[in-house]
This record gives C-alpha cells, structure tokens and sequence, in this order.
C-alpha cells in the first residue's frame, strides 16, 4: 500500500516495500510535472481573465515594472509617430495640392508660379473648374482677353451652371467694351448665384457708363448688401451719387470708405471734389493733401474754385501750388491763366 502526503513544499513518498522503490520514484516525478502544468493553466486563466484579483482601489499600475513597460512603450510610440506623419507627407499629390500652391503663390505675388501648379491641377483633373476659373483671371490681369475667355469656355463645356464662369466672360466682354453683352453675362451669373457681389459692382459700373446713375446707385448697394466691408464698393457708391448730382449721400459714401480703406488715396481726391461742390474749401483741401502732395492738393483746390466761378481764389490756389513745388509750374500756370483771363472777363461784365 502507497501512501501520498502532500507537505507546503514538496512530496514525501513513503513504501513498506524496497521492491517498489523505483516505481515511487518514477510516480513522484510524474506528480510533479503534473503539479506544474496546473500551476501554469492556473497562472494562465489568472491573466486571461483580465486579472481580477489586482486590488481595484491600487490598480495595475502598482507594478513600478508594468508602469515602466508602458512609459517605454509611449516612448517607441513617440518615437514612430513622426515618422509615420513623414510618410503621409510622401504621398503623391493630387491636384487639390497642386491648386493649393498655386494659391501660395498668388498671395505672394509669384503669378508665374501659380500659372505653373494651376496646370499641374488641371492635367491631374482636367474637370477642374475652379483652376481654369483662376487662370482666367489671372489672363484677365494681364490684359490677356482672348486667352481669359478660353478658360471660361473650357469651364462651361463641363458644367453649364458653373456662375463664376459667366462673371469672367462678362468682365472679358466690358473689357473689350461691349457692354450689353457684358451685361447679358453677369445677368446670367445672378441668376446662377444670386450673391455674386462683383457682377453687381460690374453692372453698376457699365450703368454708370450710360449715364444711368440711378440704376447704377441700386447696383451698388446690392453689392454692399454681399460684400459690406469692401471700401471700393462705398468708393464707386460716392462716384455715382456725385455724378448724379447727390453730394451729400456722396459725403457719407466716401467717408464710410475711407473708414474701410483708411489709405485709399482715390477715395480722399472724391472726398475732396464732393466737399469742394459742398462749399467746404478748407475740408476740401485737407481731403486733398491726404490724397497726394500739398502742391497738387493747391492746384486740386483750384480747379474746385475754377468750376465753382470763384476765380480771384482759383488763382491764388494755383500761385500756392506753384511755390510749393516749381514742377507744377506748367499745369498750374496753364490753369492759373485760364482762371486771370475769367475773372478778368467777369470784372469787365460788372
């Protein structure tokens, strides 16, 4: 008869028969093996059942060896993730890339640049409508019409409802000055894409054209409805009122601009005519010099007198600008003697 007792650490094995000893020996060695894969499938289960016999409150991390293998882990992790971003940057570009950097350069003011990356774009997606529409433009700052109204074309072969197109051939057309065809293509734009500030600027301009400067005014503020913070918009606004003989309106107009452009030089010299047609010399001529020089806002200042008949003080205004600056000498002579040879006429009716 065997007898096992199993002791904390190991085995005793015990027989009343020497015969048998050899068979207890092989015994013990097979419940040892046996003792240690079941402490290895218990040790195991331990693991994959997500180790719920760590103390909640102290967490895993309370191995300093377990929170050592994450920080080494974050580690390599920060150590690949730049790289991986390197490798997303090697791809290949497609075109939205390329019409991005074309972009680049336009507010760099590289044109060259961006004709180059706008036909990658276009020969990377040959349907790309909002490339062949800046390239027009460009064509179109360059004087270049034939070619500009090409790119609206190509546009339009693709997509017939494609309304930026229709601005650009309109722009082409008021360029080439035909002006109901000019005007056919930013109606149709409108009709497109009812928030197309420019085309409502363009029809104001070809208004103020035909002298229709009412029709002109209402244009304007259809553009400034879109487009509020664009001071050449109140600028050309200022322009049709003052044609239309509304100086006051023209007033506010060109203040409002020179608000939004406070270096606006164009907008300052209407500035200046509407405040000399108000009777406000002296603002006139302030408007004037923030306009230009002070000599050339002397001999502005004149001309105001000039059409306003007051020719003993267009005179004097011409002889100022003349002591500023000698280079006005021919104008403001030439100018200076028309004003002599008036008053002199309208003493002579007196």
């Amino acid at each position: 008869m065997v007898i096992l007792r199993r002791q904390p650490k190991n085995f005793r094995v015990e027989t009343r028969n020497c015969l048998y000893e050899e068979h207890f020996r092989k015994r013990k060695m097979k419940i040892r093996l046996c003792l240690a894969v079941m402490a290895i499938a218990v040790l195991s289960f331990l693991c994959l059942s997500g180790c719920s016999w760590w103390n909640k409150d102290e967490g895993p991390l309370k191995s300093d060896g377990y929170r050592k293998m994450l920080e080494l882990q974050k580690a390599k992790a920060a150590v690949v993730s730049p790289e991986i971003e390197a490798g997303k940057k090697l791809k290949e570009p497609d075109a939205s890339e390329m019409e991005r950097l074309g972009d680049q350069y336009i507010r760099q003011g590289n044109h060259n640049m961006a004709f180059v990356y706008y036909d990658k774009a276009i020969g990377m997606d040959p349907k790309r409508s909002a490339v062949f529409y800046k390239r027009g433009q460009l064509f179109l700052s360059r004087g270049m019409l034939n070619e500009a109204d090409g790119q609206f074309d190509e546009i339009l072969k693709n997509d017939a409802t494609y309304a930026f197109a229709y601005e650009g051939k309109g722009r082409v057309a008021l360029a080439r000055g035909n002006l109901d065809e000019s005007q056919s293509q930013f109606n149709q734009a409108l009709r497109l894409k009812e928030d197309l500030w420019q085309a409502y600027s363009f029809l104001g301009i070809i208004a103020d054209r035909r002298q229709r400067f009412q029709e002109a005014i209402v244009f304007y503020h259809k553009a400034i409805v879109v487009n509020p913070k664009s001071g050449s918009l109140f600028n050309n606004l200022g322009m049709s009122y003052t044609l239309a003989g509304e100086y006051e309106k023209a007033l506010q107009a060109y203040i409002t601009a020179a608000e939004l452009e406070p270096e606006g030089d164009k907008i300052y010299g209407n500035m200046g005519i509407v405040l000399g047609k108000l009777g406000r010399y002296d603002e006139a001529l302030e408007a004037f010099k923030r306009a230009g020089d002070e000599a050339s806002a002397y001999n502005n200042l004149g001309c105001i007198y000039l059409a306003d008949e007051n020719y003993a003080e267009a005179v004097s205004a011409f002889q100022k600008a003349i002591e500023i600056n000698p280079k006005y000498y021919v104008k403001a002579k030439e100018n200076m003697l028309k004003a002599e040879a008036l008053l002199k006429g309208a003493e002579s009716v007196d």
